[in-house]
């Protein structure tokens, strides 16, 4: 069994005029990687990948020392791109990820569309279906959900997206290729 711990990452600092990929992780998404560490130190893991953004860097940084390992960035993790800058209302931003991952050709107002965004991971997956197994990729919650769908056909892939907590977590078995359950969390 080839086992992948797909990951989002831990909580961020939002900061609204910045670009969402440049943010860092807030002092509670250090704590909450902190804890995630102490889980996955269980899972026997022989490999730590990312996105290349900071939030998820970070998040697989303190992974991998709880686990003693190294994280290693691999391009094509990074978050499915929505363009336009920041979308403050909840609502306004749900139904823009619901349009774009259950119409994954459609690119709405310019965004990356979720068939891109999976074929981007995809290629990354390739570097990690290459390495030492079990493996963690931390990555975010849209091109996550986007890969899956693709992979595995998920039927209602915005709501598999809203389920993903920060952090949450889930085990592929890329053989089969299955989930082996459903996404979690860390306790409350």
């Amino acid at each position: 069994m080839r086992l992948v711990y797909l990951i989002r990452h831990a909580s961020p600092a939002v900061q609204p005029r910045a670009p969402a990929d440049e943010w860092l992780l807030s002092e509670r998404g250090i704590d909450e990687a902190r804890a995630l560490g102490a889980i996955a130190a269980g899972w026997g893991l022989r490999a730590v990948y990312s996105s290349t953004e900071p939030k998820a860097l970070s998040t697989a940084a303190l992974i991998a020392d709880a686990t003693d390992l190294t994280a290693h960035a691999v391009e094509g993790f990074e978050e499915l791109r929505l363009s336009g800058g920041w979308i403050g209302n909840a609502d306004a931003f749900s139904d823009t990820v619901r349009a774009v991952l259950e119409q994954p050709e459609l690119s709405l107002r310019g965004s990356e569309t979720a068939a891109a965004a999976a074929a981007r991971f995809a290629a990354g997956m390739g570097i990690v279906e290459a390495g030492p197994f079990p493996t963690a990729v931390v990555s975010h919650g849209r091109i996550i959900v986007a890969y899956l769908a693709q992979r595995l056909g998920v039927e209602e892939p915005f709501a598999l997206w809203r389920s993903i907590g920060t952090p949450g977590w889930v085990a592929l078995d890329l053989d089969g290729p299955k989930l082996l359950g459903s996404f979690e969390g860390l306790p409350a």
